[in-house]
């Protein structure tokens, strides 16, 4: 993929509640092209797509709401206690997701792009990218966040950091760390400083 693209890709990855978003839209402010993959997940499954059809088929119609949109409340719950159905979801998809962004970023001509994708690392797409950018925060400060913001339960919050990787271990992989510990000011500064680099270093 690398070879043949003119646009750089910067994946972005971060742990649950750790600001990934709020960083992905900061770019966005700035004219950079931002592909979620969760924003593509959620367009995969609309009522009478292939993926939600694959899903209802593996998990039961009760997964469908009444206007046939999915139950992704009730999707969530059952995959988040059961690794092997969550196993399946993924299978459903992950390869289309990370085909819908790929054909997204051919057609771009910008210098560089990012790929705001949570499992980057989990999923060996770090290898595909051109960067790996991952942003940072204490494990108090986003429990607080998400049960502040999401009003998730923080056993809950507990039980999906369980499942996932460490900062120390995302950093492993990371050309480049944000740590959001701070003010959105002091984010935002350390998001511009990046956006030089990666202009510098990409547009051309």
């Amino acid at each position: 993929m690398k070879k043949t693209r003119k646009t750089r890709t910067i994946g972005l990855t971060g742990g649950i509640g750790s600001g990934k978003s709020t960083v992905a839209d900061m770019f966005s402010n700035m004219r950079v092209s931002v592909l979620s993959a969760d924003q593509v997940s959620r367009d995969l499954v609309t009522p009478g797509s292939p993926q939600l059809e694959q899903i209802v088929d593996a998990f039961g119609p009760d997964m469908q709401n009444s206007d046939g949109s999915l139950d992704r409340a009730g999707l969530a719950r059952i995959v988040f206690n059961d690794t092997e159905r969550r196993k399946t979801l993924e299978s459903i998809l992950h390869p289309p997701i990370r085909q819908c962004m790929w054909d997204a970023v051919s057609v771009l001509r910008d210098g560089y792009c990012i790929l705001e994708i949570p499992l980057l690392i989990e999923t060996g797409q770090w290898q595909d990218v051109d960067r790996v950018l991952v942003v940072t925060s204490n494990r108090k400060t986003r429990i607080r966040r998400l049960t502040g913001t999401r009003n998730l339960a923080e056993q809950d919050v507990q039980k999906v950091m369980s499942t996932q990787l460490t900062d120390r271990e995302r950093i492993q992989y990371a050309d480049d760390v944000l740590k959001n510990d701070d003010t959105l000011e002091n984010l935002a500064e350390q998001v511009e400083r990046l956006h030089a680099l990666y202009s510098s270093l990409f547009d051309s």
